[in-house]
């Protein structure tokens, strides 16, 4: 038996509409640049769409050009074509600490959720279908010491994995793409010393509203008293 997925709203219209078969997808670069209130990192993930590399003793480095090797007070970010992949969250919990995290009014459960995975694939855009474009699993969360692995090169990977700091969010991810941006090793990799957040991108904000169907069969809103 598969856990329900849940579907946090700040508006109850929101609720409703979902319930009523639309999807609404984000680019994850709009989520890298969204800043919450307070300046707390719930919606918004400046490292959202990139994978972080920065051990605690420093970051290890080996110049075969010039014969020298040291340590960087420095880390590895992987980056994703972020503004190429579209994702839809919900969360594997239905709990008090997320309808206040989220300030939601009303959750969707799907208590189905092998239905609504069939019927999202149903309904992304033709370029999204093929093998290789298209994701949907449990989000991973990670330490920034933590040794990437194999997720450095996978573009799919680094989307679905986010740092520990929002393991409590108990995610499940949706994500799609209609260009190569899930590609083998097709990120951009930079070592940096990051000061400050960097500068929102908004034209790389894009949305798309998938139409899934009816899931008023597979799902119930549960709305939360003020």
């Amino acid at each position: 038996m598969q856990r329900s997925r849940y579907k946090y709203v700040s508006n109850l219209d929101h609720a409703r509409w979902f319930q009523q078969g639309k999807m609404f997808c984000r680019t994850a670069a709009y989520y890298r640049d969204y800043e919450d209130r307070k300046a707390m990192e719930v919606i918004g993930d400046q490292y959202e769409g990139t994978r972080l590399y920065r051990p605690l003793n420093g970051l290890e480095f080996n110049n075969l050009t010039q014969g020298t090797k040291g340590i960087l007070n420095a880390g590895m970010e992987c980056l994703t074509h972020a503004h190429e992949i579209y994702v839809f969250c919900v969360s594997l919990s239905f709990n008090d600490v997320l309808k206040k995290e989220f300030a939601a009014v009303a959750c969707v459960e799907i208590f189905d959720p092998a239905a609504l995975h069939a019927r999202w694939l149903a309904a992304l855009p033709d370029a999204a279908k093929p093998h290789g474009q298209h994701v949907s699993r449990k989000v991973g969360y990670y330490r920034p010491e933590d040794l990437p692995g194999p997720v450095w090169a996978l573009p799919d990977l680094i989307t679905t994995t986010k740092l520990k700091q929002f393991a409590y969010q108990d995610e499940y991810r949706f994500a799609y793409t209609k260009t190569d941006a899930f590609g083998f090793e097709n990120c951009t990799y930079n070592i940096v010393d990051r000061k400050t957040r960097p500068l929102a991108k908004p034209d790389e904000h894009l949305d798309e509203t998938l139409e899934v169907g009816d899931l008023r069969d597979i799902s119930r809103i549960h709305i939360f008293k003020s």
